[in-house]
C-alpha cells in the first residue's frame, strides 16, 4: 500500500490565495450588481475635515403662534385664519412650535388605511423617497430620514384612497389641512395630525423594474462557469476510476 506524499507548502499557499481571490471577486461582483444610485451621488455624505465637528445643522424653531383657550378639557389651539404649509421634518424638529397650529401637509399614503371610529389613520410620507428616489429598499441613495407622519383623516378622504405605497408601488398623494398635536389628548399618539379636510391630488402607480443588461450578462457567465466546473469535476472523477 503506497504512502501518500504530504501536500507541498507552496500548493497550500497557492490554494489559499486562489480561494481568497475568488472570495474577493465574488464580493466585488455583488457590490457592483447592487441597485444603482438614482441620483448618481455618494452613498453617504463625506465626513467633515474636523472629526470633532458636529455634522448636524442647527435647527432654529419658530415662535409658537398665539393660542386661544378651547376649554378646560380640550387643547389650546392657535387662532390662525389660514393653514401654514409644513413638512414632517419641521414638525419633528420643532413639535412645541407647531403644537395645536392649523397646518397644511402633503405626502404619499403608505402602509395601509386603518379605520378607527369616525375616521382612519394613514401614514403620510413627504420625504425624498416618496418622490423621484422611490422606496429605500430599491436603491442605495440615502438622502435623509424616512419616517413621514401619522394623519387621522375624515372617512370621506379614507374612502378616496385607492393605493398605498410599498416596495412594489407608489401610493396616492394626499393633501390635508388640520391641527398638529404634539401629544393627542384623545388617542395618546405622539406627533400626529388630525385632518379636518383633505383630498387625493395624485393617484398611485406600480413601480417599473427596468431590465439591467449587466446582470443578465453576469448571470449567463456564472451559469456557464458553474456548468464548466461540474463538467471538470465529472471528468476528473471519470479519470480516477479509469486509473484504478
Amino acid at each position: 500500500m503506497s504512502r501518500r506524499r504530504p501536500v507541498r507548502r507552496w500548493r497550500v499557499l497557492a490554494g489559499a490565495a486562489m480561494a481568497l481571490a475568488a472570495l474577493a471577486a465574488i464580493i466585488a461582483l455583488a457590490e457592483t450588481l447592487r441597485h444603482p444610485l438614482p441620483s448618481g451621488g455618494p452613498v453617504v455624505a463625506e465626513r467633515p475635515e474636523d472629526p470633532a465637528a458636529d455634522p448636524r445643522t442647527e435647527v432654529v424653531c419658530p415662535e409658537p403662534a398665539p393660542r386661544e383657550d378651547a376649554g378646560r378639557d380640550g387643547p389650546a389651539l392657535t387662532a390662525e385664519p389660514e393653514p401654514v404649509t409644513v413638512t414632517s421634518t419641521e414638525l419633528y424638529d420643532c413639535p412645541a412650535s407647531w403644537d395645536g397650529r392649523l397646518i397644511a401637509y402633503e405626502g404619499e399614503a403608505i402602509g395601509g388605511v386603518l379605520t378607527r371610529g369616525d375616521g382612519a389613520w394613514v401614514q403620510v410620507n413627504d420625504d425624498v423617497y416618496a418622490e423621484a428616489a422611490g422606496p429605500l429598499p430599491a436603491h442605495r441613495d440615502y438622502r435623509g430620514g424616512n419616517s413621514g407622519i401619522g394623519v387621522f383623516v375624515p372617512p370621506t378622504l379614507a374612502e378616496e384612497i385607492d393605493a398605498v405605497g410599498g416596495p412594489q408601488q407608489r401610493g396616492d398623494r394626499i393633501a390635508v389641512e388640520g391641527r398638529f398635536h404634539r401629544v393627542d389628548s384623545t388617542s395618546g399618539e405622539v406627533a400626529i395630525i388630525r385632518a379636518e379636510r383633505g383630498a387625493v391630488v395624485a393617484g398611485g402607480e406600480p413601480f417599473v423594474d427596468e431590465r439591467l443588461p449587466d446582470r443578465e450578462r453576469v448571470a449567463a457567465l456564472l451559469a456557464a462557469l458553474a456548468l464548466g466546473l461540474v463538467a471538470a469535476e465529472r471528468w476528473q472523477a471519470w479519470r480516477r476510476r479509469r486509473l484504478r
